[in-house]
């Protein structure tokens, strides 16, 4: 599903983000990626969605090479995946429904299945009573709750999650994390970058370590990997 061949990112100043890493992510596998700040796991995300392009190596995802991609293939090539932030995002003028319904209007989606499946998710991530509620209404956890639905109302096959836990406490994190668990079984491929130590050493995954933008570790299942 995702491989990674010898990439590094090399940003002007001359430091390696990721140097010369390999990877490779089985469909519908559950990955934790973890490391300090500056350890390459953020590039790796961006990577991944096209936002950057590398400066050595070769990115395939779902048997697509990135390299050759075109710019105007890449907004049907992110439709397949699903991405959650640590800040949320969600548009503060557009109550929960509006926001979801926003990812299938983007991909123009027909009106009919947006009132079909925008509902179908709100129930999945259990904010069916709140759909007309604004975001600033909403807590911490019933945001990122928002934000998942979003990820996942286009059937992606990847989800990536950059640090979905962040701004959350510890039961509203473990509640985040069984979601995307929950979502990881029922068949979408799961990379969750995250610091949270807890959260890693509770869901006993695979645990790839990168430390100066290499893979230090790759642990098939199992807690924290330090330094």
């Amino acid at each position: 599903m995702i491989d990674l061949d010898r990439v590094s990112k090399q940003y002007e100043h001359g430091q390696n983000a990721v140097d010369e890493i390999s990877l490779h992510v089985d469909k519908g596998e559950f990955v934790f990626v973890v490391g300090d700040s500056g350890s390459g796991k953020s590039t790796m995300i961006r990577l991944l969605l096209k936002e950057i392009e590398p400066t050595a190596g070769m990115i395939t995802v779902n048997g697509r090479l990135l390299n050759t991609m075109r710019h105007r293939q890449v907004p049907k090539y992110r439709r397949k995946i699903g991405i959650v932030f640590q800040d949320f995002r969600l548009l503060e003028e557009m109550n929960v429904y509006d926001n979801v319904a926003f990812a299938m209007h983007a991909v123009e989606a027909p009106g009919r299945l947006i009132r079909e499946r925008v509902p179908q998710v709100l129930h999945e991530v259990g904010l069916s009573e709140k759909y007309r509620s604004l975001p600033r209404q909403l807590s911490g956890g019933e945001q990122q709750r928002v934000a998942i639905a979003r990820a996942i109302v286009n059937n992606p096959q990847i989800l990536l999650a950059d640090e979905p836990t962040g701004n959350l406490d510890p039961r509203n994190a473990y509640e985040i994390m069984k979601l995307i668990e929950e979502i990881n079984l029922r068949g979408t491929t799961v990379l969750v970058v995250t610091h949270n130590k807890e959260i890693v050493n509770q869901f006993q995954k695979r645990v790839i370590m990168m430390r100066k933008g290499a893979i230090a570790r790759d642990v098939e299942e199992g807690g924290y990997i330090e330094a």
